[in-house]
């Protein structure tokens, strides 16, 4: 017999928020097209729609458009931007770090990019 997904959704999350202090949202990234996710990961945004505990997304928030912020998507409390912030991110609220400063300056250049300096050896710079 098949179990509706909704009808267990409740349980899902309580589980999430009861033996977890975060979620580390991973699950699409930047090239999906949002308007096509199809299970298991629509299941997951439903869930993490959800959940009470802080999401930590990297890159491009799960649901999110690349070049828009979201409407409806997952509402992460820490976002990681990987190499240069998204468009998406302009409309991001919560903490923003970015990582990784291995971008060529050239391509920083072509593309008109102002990214912070990282100090010392740090891979990671809260924006």
């Amino acid at each position: 017999m098949d179990i509706p997904f909704l009808s267990y959704l409740p349980t899902e999350v309580q589980l999430l928020n009861d033996a977890y202090n975060l979620v580390i949202d991973a699950i699409l990234g930047p090239e999906t097209d949002h308007e096509e996710v199809k299970e298991p990961y629509a299941g997951m945004l439903v869930t993490l729609k959800q959940v009470k505990i802080p999401i930590v997304s990297v890159d491009v928030p799960s649901g999110w458009d690349v070049d828009e912020p979201s409407k409806d998507g997952i509402t992460p409390e820490v976002l990681i931007s990987l190499t240069a912030p998204k468009k998406c991110a302009t409309g991001f609220l919560g903490k923003h770090f970015l990582a990784g400063r291995f971008l060529p300056f050239d391509i920083q250049k072509k593309y008109e990019l102002n990214l912070p300096d990282f100090p010392g050896t740090e891979c990671i710079i809260e924006l």
